[in-house]
């Protein structure tokens, strides 16, 4: 369910294994944090074996941040995902994006909850502001990319304070990746992957189902 890179050929993720898995292997419903080394060859528990199920993971430095959908829990380890603390969670977390150039400003997307929009903590999610109502799908390579559910790209120079609206990505999306200021990838729920060059404004297709 949540995955991301680390390193060269390092990657981190959580979810369910399938049934044969479980049978076989002997594996608890929730992954909790696994690692791979090899590029995804291979996987081994780092933690929270069958009491965590991250939906969103973001690397900054050596902190991992993580939100456990089973628990609606926000959580933070300073040490690469071997221990963990907990943080004050905005909400049902959609997604979460750290600043580039300061590992303890976040922003995140919740709905769901009590009050559902854009949020910020400048420290480490300690303490969290609501800055809009908009909620989607977070990328922040440089300056910080939103994908709202109806397709809509916007983008902010100012870490979600204000939003200008970009373009569209043509259908619902399902996962976002910023690689530079102005790259972006997105996948839609069909399987589609589509690449802007332009920072959202126009897309072209990059495969398909």
């Amino acid at each position: 369910m949540g995955f991301t890179i680390v390193g060269p050929n390092r990657f981190l993720g959580s979810g369910h294994p399938d049934l044969t898995e479980m049978r076989e292997n002997g594996l608890p419903p929730l992954l909790g944090l696994i690692e791979s080394g090899d590029a995804g060859g291979n996987w081994e528990s780092v933690s929270l074996l069958g009491k965590a199920d991250f939906h969103v993971l973001r690397f900054a430095g050596e902190r991992v941040y993580g939100y456990d959908a089973t628990n609606d829990r926000l959580l933070v380890s300073a040490d690469r995902g071997r221990s963990w603390n907990d943080l004050q969670n905005p909400g049902p977390l959609v997604d979460l994006a750290v600043d580039p150039e300061n590992g303890r400003h976040l922003v995140a997307t919740s709905a769901g909850g009590i009050e559902e929009g854009l949020f910020e903590s400048r420290d480490g999610g300690e303490t969290w502001n609501r800055l809009s109502e908009a909620v989607g799908l977070l990328a922040w390579p440089k300056q910080l990319y939103l994908v709202a559910g109806g397709g809509q790209v916007f983008a902010s120079g100012d870490g979600g304070r204000s939003l200008a609206h970009q373009g569209e990505i043509g259908g619902e999306p399902a996962a976002l990746l910023g690689e530079t200021a102005d790259k972006l990838y997105v996948a839609l729920h069909d399987g589609t992957i589509k690449r802007s060059a332009d920072g959202g404004a126009t897309w072209t297709v990059r495969s398909t189902p």
